[in-house]
């Protein structure tokens, strides 16, 4: 199941697409925002663990590695006048090996494998407030372990309104809602701004409080990147750590640190490598369905990770069309 930490982003890029839309020229040589297709795969290093009860009893430690596969597919079903309908799905399968603390310098090796299917609906209006550009944005969520068997259903609500939208800048500031019990924040207000700096090639890309991130294009013919990120994941569990049975999902939101490097081969595939630090911020096992604060067990992680992604775009879409 995927956090709707990560749905920051989406609805992010729905906006910048909706910001460029009004401006009267186009943008050259822009950065592909938006991929229709994208694959990553994740290779976190070894980090020591320690998992803690919510009475604060220390349930098990010692040491693991992690590996993430992640493919996210999104068509535009619907476009018309004012509104727009995009489905999407999302697969992610994690690898653990654990090598649990059994005793004094005495360690029990052991894998782990989940993977969770994500499907989702959005809904997008356009319309105009205080004569500005306004964007309201509903989604559906429905979350499995076999994409057949549902074991969550979430969403979020959004609307952000347009500030600035010029060749140069785009700037927007809305509000998005999330229902999901197992989210930190019900809500919270999101603040997007993207600039291209004057006399420089570099360009700055936010969007508070989910990412900073400094873009230069023609480094090799592609983009260096750098900056901070929030992440999120989450997938289903069948039972916790004492054994008890139940539906329950680890939720995970992480901090990234991190410089990359992408390059457009034609104008639909986009090939990347990324590398960093990886902090948690907050990672709990919950009942699917119940709140945040009502956990299981908890625990914090840091280690170094590198990312390979790879992306498709749609000949002739807008995406591939996005701002530099």
């Amino acid at each position: 199941m995927r956090s709707l930490v990560l749905l920051i982003p989406v609805f992010g890029m729905s906006i910048a697409t909706r910001a460029q839309d009004s401006l009267k020229k186009t943008v050259p040589k822009i950065y592909p925002l938006v991929r229709n297709l994208s694959i990553q795969k994740d290779y976190f290093g070894d980090s020591d663990y320690k998992l803690y009860s919510k009475d604060g009893d220390v349930q098990g430690e010692g040491r693991f590695s992690e590996q993430r596969l992640r493919i996210s597919a999104a068509l535009p079903v619907y476009t018309k006048n004012r509104w727009s309908m995009t489905a999407s799905l999302n697969y992610t399968r994690e690898n653990f090996r654990y090598y649990t603390k059994s005793g004094e310098d005495l360690y029990r090796k052991s894998d782990f494998n989940s993977n969770n299917f994500d499907a989702l609906f959005s809904v997008g209006y356009r319309n105009f407030l205080f004569k500005k550009p306004v964007v309201y944005t509903a989604t559906l969520i429905a979350g499995s372990r076999n994409f057949f068997d549902v074991k969550k259903l979430s969403g979020m609500v959004s609307a952000s309104l347009i500030l600035k939208a010029t060749p140069v800048t785009v700037s927007t500031f809305g509000l998005l809602v999330n229902i999901d019990q197992s989210s930190l924040f019900p809500f919270f207000p999101v603040f997007s701004y993207w600039h291209k700096f004057s006399g420089s090639a570099w360009e700055i890309n936010t969007v508070v409080p989910q990412k900073v991130i400094f873009r230069r294009p023609e480094v090799l013919h592609g983009w260096l990147s750098g900056g901070i990120e929030l992440g999120g994941n989450s997938f289903f569990t069948g039972s916790t750590l004492s054994g008890q049975q139940g539906n329950y999902q680890w939720v995970a939101n992480e901090m990234y640190s991190h410089v990359g490097y992408e390059y457009l081969f034609g104008k639909s595939v986009l090939l990347g490598v990324k590398g960093g630090f990886r902090n948690t911020i907050s990672n709990r096992l919950v009942k699917v369905n119940e709140r945040i604060t009502n956990y299981e067990s908890r625990t914090a992680v840091s280690s170094a990770f590198f990312n390979l992604n790879l992306g498709f775009i749609l000949p002739g879409s807008k995406a591939a069309t996005r701002r530099r």
